[in-house]
C-alpha cells in the first residue's frame, strides 16, 4: 500500500500526518523538528512511504537538506 506523509513544521516540533492513496488518515504524531528524528520516525512507521510533503517556511530548507 502506498502512503504519503505531510509535515507541518515549527521551531521545536513537527506535526506529521500519514495518509493512504485514498486520503484516509493512517497516523498522526508530533516529532522534534530535527532531520534525524524525522527520518527515524518515518523509517520506523512508514515502510511503504512514497512521498513526503513539506510545508514552505524558514525551517523547510534546513529539514530538506537534512
Amino acid at each position: 500500500m502506498s502512503i504519503f506523509a505531510g509535515l507541518d513544521v515549527s521551531d521545536k516540533s513537527t506535526h506529521i500526518c500519514v495518509v493512504d492513496a485514498e486520503g484516509g488518515v493512517l497516523r498522526r504524531d508530533v516529532v522534534a523538528s530535527d532531520p534525524e528524528a524525522l527520518a527515524s520516525w518515518l523509517n520506523r512507521h512508514c515502510p511503504d512511504l512514497v512521498r513526503v510533503v513539506l510545508e514552505t517556511g524558514p525551517l523547510s530548507t534546513f529539514l530538506y537538506h537534512g
